[in-house]
């Protein structure tokens, strides 16, 4: 038996012939930041490699580079055996096989969805493309994944959800052999999301390799084959599953003990009411219903989540609460006085929070630095301003005690808040929505891309203003978040609130029938509309 055992030498060699990404000595520096430092990766054929690491860490720099988006300062990239490293880019890496799914996106607003998966496999002197041919096969992707996605909608039209999925079934139709995922299921409800693991299971098992860019360590850990760890910039370990932990791989993310467990979250002994919203209807430019007579309260010192399906009312509930969209009918009754005809402004002074979906979007100037990201929506206010003239001394100080008090990690309050990472980007809006002493908080998909740290210290805030007495209405997609937070849930499905539950009362399985329309509370689902 000795005789057939391979050499060290062999082994390497082995391992090297089945390598369809080596990269070395990757080191990559923006400004006085050095994002990656001698980091080395090397990807498997027919392999699901976990990329784990806190925000910060170079994942995604990393990951952007094997895509092309960004040239390393030193180091080389081979691709299925070939050195591409001074004439790679995101079209050569197409070219090669590789399809990657930004966590923020990169499609054409005002083009539908099929329009933005066809059209960057389209040749400029293609004058008839063969739209019925690309619909029944973009189609078929969609039936595999169970995504809800109409291919005439225009993405202008689409939730954040929604739109993830349109740049996953790009990358999947333009051929990806190596498929990068930068927290794919976010916000996917959970059969969803398990859809997709198991999707990602069959590409591999037919050869395909898949980088899975997460920061629920329970995914890396379903089905990964081996994890890499970033941290700092830093390469730390790439280890095989079956010789870890999840314990283990936190420990390594962040250089201590990771205590998953908020502190305790009891709902409050009486609940008064602070957002009350009473039949609330909002029709679509088409004149069809987005919310349907949407009833529901939320008390001081509770936390109401929403679960549903992207796209299913919860955006359009939140601008119409904040007063960024209009309400058709019903009522909007903040602490016993109808709202619903303020402004943005007059809704903020009165005591209304509001964490946006997209921080990017509509929660920060990403140009502006991260004091005046802080006092942004009171600028023009006293002490920051006076007789029209900004006050910067002002601005410093108030700047100065957030970054202490909610522990933003910024090189200075003059940094533009564009180089922070994602988690202290939103602690930035965290601290600007709090320090206004809300009575309650709209808060959409208040984690979203954060890793497991940012994400916890995100929670345990919510869980704070609780205890303090402020309602919170926590629109999120993510179904642990709910869980973990919420007093109550309800669940929305077209428009329509379709059910409730305690915290005490969840049933898993009918939630997720309810989320995608199959069981209502009364036990009668709402009709179900297959994808055209």
């Amino acid at each position: 038996m000795a005789g057939n055992r391979m050499t060290p030498d062999q082994k390497v060699a082995a391992e090297e012939a089945s390598w369809v990404v080596a990269m070395e000595n990757i080191s990559k520096t923006f400004g006085d930041v050095k994002a990656l430092d001698d980091v080395s990766f090397y990807l498997g054929k027919g392999e699901i490699r976990a990329v784990v690491g806190e925000n910060g860490a170079g994942k995604s720099t990393l990951m952007n580079i094997l895509y092309g988006m960004y040239h390393p300062d030193s180091g080389r990239i081979r691709v299925f055996g070939e050195d591409l490293t001074d004439k790679w880019s995101p079209r050569m890496a197409i070219t090669r096989g590789i399809g990657m799914i930004h966590q923020h996106f990169s499609l054409i607003p005002n083009q539908t969805v099929l329009e933005n998966v066809v059209m960057p496999t389209l040749e400029w002197m293609d004058i008839s493309p063969q739209w019925k041919s690309y619909e029944q096969q973009i189609n078929k992707i969609i039936n595999d994944y169970g995504f809800q996605l109409r291919l005439k909608d225009r993405v202008d039209t689409l939730s954040v959800g929604e739109k993830q999925q349109v740049e996953i079934l790009k990358a999947l139709y333009q051929g990806a052999k190596i498929l990068i995922l930068d927290e794919p299921t976010g916000v996917l409800t959970p059969q969803q999301a398990e859809n997709l693991l198991q999707f990602l299971v069959s590409l591999r098992d037919r050869g395909y390799s898949v980088v899975l860019v997460t920061h629920k360590l329970n995914e890396a850990m379903a089905i990964c084959d081996r994890v890499t760890v970033l941290r700092g910039g830093r390469h730390v370990a790439t280890v095989k599953k079956e010789e870890t932990t999840p314990q283990e791989i936190a420990r390594m993310m962040v250089d201590r003990e990771w205590l998953a467990k908020l502190e305790n979250n009891a709902p409050p002994a009486t609940v008064r009411p602070v957002l009350e919203v009473k039949e609330l209807t909002i029709e679509d430019r088409h004149g069809r219903p987005v919310l349907d007579k949407v009833s529901f309260s939320v008390g001081a010192g509770e936390i109401v989540g929403v679960a549903g399906v992207s796209g299913n009312g919860q955006t359009e509930l939140a601008e119409a609460l904040v007063g960024l969209r209009k309400v058709g009918k019903g009522s909007i009754i903040m602490d016993g006085t109808p709202i619903e005809g303020w402004s943005v402004g007059k809704r903020r002074r009165a005591g209304l929070g509001y964490i946006p979906e997209d921080r990017h979007s509509t929660g920060l100037v990403l140009e502006l630095s991260v004091a005046e990201n802080l006092v942004l929506d009171r600028i023009r206010q006293m002490p920051f301003s006076r007789l029209g003239v900004v006050q910067p001394q002002a601005i410093e100080k108030v700047a100065q005690e957030a970054i202490h008090a909610y522990a933003i990690k910024t090189p200075s309050a003059k940094t533009p808040i564009r180089n922070l990472s994602g988690g202290n980007q939103q602690k930035v809006v965290l601290a600007r929505t709090l320090s206004a002493n809300p009575k309650v908080i709209i808060a959409c998909q208040p984690t979203w891309g954060l890793d497991f740290s940012a994400t916890e210290y995100v929670r345990k805030k919510l869980i704070e203003c609780a205890q303090a007495g402020i309602g919170c209405l926590l629109i999120s997609s993510d179904l642990d978040e709910l869980m973990e937070l919420s007093h109550r849930i309800i669940v929305m499905f077209h428009g329509r609130i379709v059910g409730e539950f305690k915290r005490a009362e969840i049933d898993l399985d009918r939630l997720g029938l309810m989320m995608t329309g199959y069981a209502s509370e009364n036990g009668n689902g709402p009709e179900r509309k297959e994808i055209a």
